[in-house]
């Protein structure tokens, strides 16, 4: 099945500005998905410019090679999780880099594509899809196991901790129910959970399945344990900015923003790094009317000291 991938890179603007691009620099994408930062990049270097683009998912990475075909001799690709950054130069043989960019952000590339079972969109073709959210498909853990295996306690802290959902306790305990019936399997079995698990007032005032979002998003970022690897590969890019380069960290979520934050200010007391503002930047009311996903969005920059 062919799918049509439209993503709109988000603050397009800011990024480049605050990356501060040499044209003969090294950059790192850490979150390649569709490839659309990392051309903005390729655009503005030289011969001996480079960037590595880094994504777990190998079917993104294909699409981004595709796309990025003009900047092939720029770009080197690497099928990986972001959390192995310093291992990655290591085998790259590069020491230190100009500049980061991680857009935490899901990728079009998840959302359109029926088969790994990120959306909640309620189209037939979706609904009978098997629930996945795996970034990386060669993992173990899928949304399957969470919504199966994982006891009430777990699944409601999840969803009210990842996912800010209002009727965790609600949703979780119907959970344990339902599948006490049968497994839960596809998208419209969990969407199906939370209908049960939820008042109309609340379903009709978010519609076409935005009644879903919190769950989805909760349960998406329990399979990709995003805050533990947000966490672990701060210090890592830090370490290996050269004097003056820019880590650039774009979050849709309030606790990605805490774990930033809270390391902005760390290192930040320890003279590692400085930031050129404290509040983080958010998109302007053009950009998200243009761009309705990037209106969540928090943009903040470390620049490293030494």
């Amino acid at each position: 099945m062919k799918i049509k991938i439209e993503h709109i890179p988000v603050m397009p603007k800011e990024v480049i500005k605050f990356l501060n691009i040499k044209k003969n620099g090294v950059y790192v994408d850490g979150t390649l998905g569709s490839g659309g930062h990392c051309q903005m990049i390729a655009q503005l270097l030289n011969k001996k410019g480079k960037i590595i683009g880094i994504d777990q998912d190998i079917e993104a990475i294909k699409f981004a090679k595709k796309k990025l075909a003009a900047f092939k001799n720029s770009i080197k690709y690497v099928n990986d999780n972001f959390v192995n950054f310093e291992s990655i130069l290591d085998k790259l043989k590069i020491k230190k880099v100009d500049g980061v960019l991680l857009d935490l952000g899901v990728s079009s590339h998840h959302l359109e594509n029926p088969e790994r079972g990120f959306s909640f969109r309620e189209s037939k073709e979706n609904l009978d899809s098997e629930i996945d959210m795996r970034m990386n498909q060669s993992q173990s853990l899928s949304a399957y196991d969470v919504l199966n295996k994982y006891q009430e306690d777990e699944l409601k802290n999840i969803l009210f901790n990842f996912g800010e959902e209002p009727y965790a306790g609600q949703i979780a305990k119907k959970i344990v129910q339902i599948r006490k019936k049968h497994p839960i399997v596809t998208i419209n079995d969990l969407l199906s959970v939370i209908k049960l698990a939820t008042p109309p007032k609340y379903r009709f005032s978010r519609k076409y399945g935005y009644y879903a979002s919190k769950v989805f998003r909760g349960i998406r970022m329990e399979v990709n344990q995003e805050l533990l690897v947000l966490q672990k590969v701060i210090p890592q890019i830090v370490n290996r900015l050269k004097k003056g380069g820019r880590l650039i960290i774009i979050s849709f979520h309030s606790l990605e923003d805490r774990i930033v934050k809270q390391s902005f200010r760390e290192m930040a007391s320890a003279k590692i790094v400085k930031l050129p503002f404290k509040k983080p930047l958010t998109p302007s009311k053009k950009e998200i009317i243009k761009n309705p996903k990037a209106s969540s969005a928090k943009l903040r920059v470390f620049i490293k000291y030494n």
